[in-house]
């Protein structure tokens, strides 16, 4: 599953670049990453990192929700945007995951962090989940590839 999902993501990523007018080596300018990197990306060897799915989103108004889940259209509407992607913690939270990517120990710091909260309000987190279908997975269970 993990490859077909790698696969899809490529050829959406080659949509977007396509359709902007761009070269691979244009978006490699924008992404500030290797050229190898995101011909990899394209070719759907692996998964774009989150900084350049928050370059997508931010700077080319991608929808995240197409892009990996083929949902929706390519772009979001206006007003989505200006009104805070990520709510009134948007820019704290990409901020967050520009230094995740980047730094590992900021990654391993925010991850022992959630893993504390999880362990500590298990319940509370279960309980948060009790009315989900059954059919939605609850955190930590995983599909099979």
């Amino acid at each position: 599953m993990k490859e077909t999902l790698r696969k899809e993501i490529g050829i959406r990523m080659r949509k977007v670049r396509k359709t902007l007018g761009y070269t691979q080596d244009q978006m490699v300018e924008f992404f500030d990453i290797g050229r190898a990197n995101y011909s990899r990306i394209e070719k759907g060897e692996i998964f774009p990192g989150s900084t350049i799915l928050n370059t997508l989103r931010n700077k080319f108004n991608v929808s995240l929700d197409w892009l990996i889940c083929n949902k929706g259209s390519m772009y979001h509407e206006q007003g989505v945007m200006a009104n805070g992607y990520l709510g009134d913690d948007g820019e704290e939270i990409r901020d967050l995951l520009v230094h995740m990517e980047r730094i590992p120990m900021v990654r391993h710091a925010v991850l022992g962090f959630f893993m504390e909260y999880k362990f500590k309000n298990k319940e509370q987190i279960e309980n948060m989940y009790a009315y989900e279908p059954k059919s939605k997975l609850k955190p930590g269970e995983l599909e099979k590839d």
